[in-house]
């Protein structure tokens, strides 16, 4: 059974406050878990090895701020519970936060790299937490493949044109991926890097772009 096309909902993040507020990496794993199926809190903390009463200030803000929303609530053993969904599939940040600046007040910059590092590092952890106690459940071993590698590499600009043109495409297919695949699929996180990489040269000629 293939999943239902869903049209994606894009949100766009304009100041600085939305930005720190949606940076927490585990508000960041909230929102991946609740993007594809409606989830309670003490399911959202079932799946992230965590107890629910970490989650509920978390779930608490990203409502306020419009990321996620409560899909049904029904009453349970005399308790409200309620299964939240995602508000926004997609995240556009506004260009104009990001003006690098050497003589700092960089925080919008800096946020951004830490979010996507540390919930990167705390999902992969995680996954391998998780899949361990899976093998010593008694899982069937099916082994697979973690790509983690740091490359630095001097490209001519044309070049370095073909491979953002490349890596643009691998990503859009990874992502299409999803819309297509079954609930017994494996979910696979890409996480990517891609600039110019440059160092502090004194001799470089003013006028002359690098």
């Amino acid at each position: 059974m293939k999943k239902e096309k869903v049209e994606k909902k894009r949100f766009h993040i304009s100041d600085l406050k939305t930005l720190r507020a949606i940076s927490d990496p585990l508000r960041v794993q909230i929102m991946e878990l609740l993007e594809n199926q409606p989830l309670t809190v003490k399911q959202v903390a079932e799946k992230l090895g965590l107890a629910p009463s970490k989650l509920y200030y978390h779930f608490g803000a990203l409502e306020k701020l419009g990321f996620i929303e409560v899909a049904e609530t029904r009453m349970v053993a005399n308790m409200q519970e309620k299964t939240y969904k995602s508000a926004a599939h997609v995240l556009d940040v506004d260009p104009s936060l990001f003006k690098f600046s050497k003589e700092g007040g960089n925080e919008p910059i800096n946020i951004l790299l830490s979010s996507t590092i540390d919930a990167t590092r705390e999902d992969l952890l995680r996954s391998l937490q998780a899949r361990q106690f899976q093998l010593d459940q008694g899982a069937d071993e099916t082994p697979r493949r973690i790509i983690i590698n740091r490359v630095v590499s001097s490209v001519s600009e044309k070049r370095i044109t073909e491979f953002q043109e490349r890596l643009v495409k691998l990503i859009q297919e990874f992502e299409a991926e999803d819309a297509a695949s079954k609930p017994a699929d494996q979910p696979y996180a890409l996480t990517v890097a891609f600039y110019p990489s440059f160092y502090f040269d004194k001799n470089v000629k003013k006028g002359k772009k690098k």
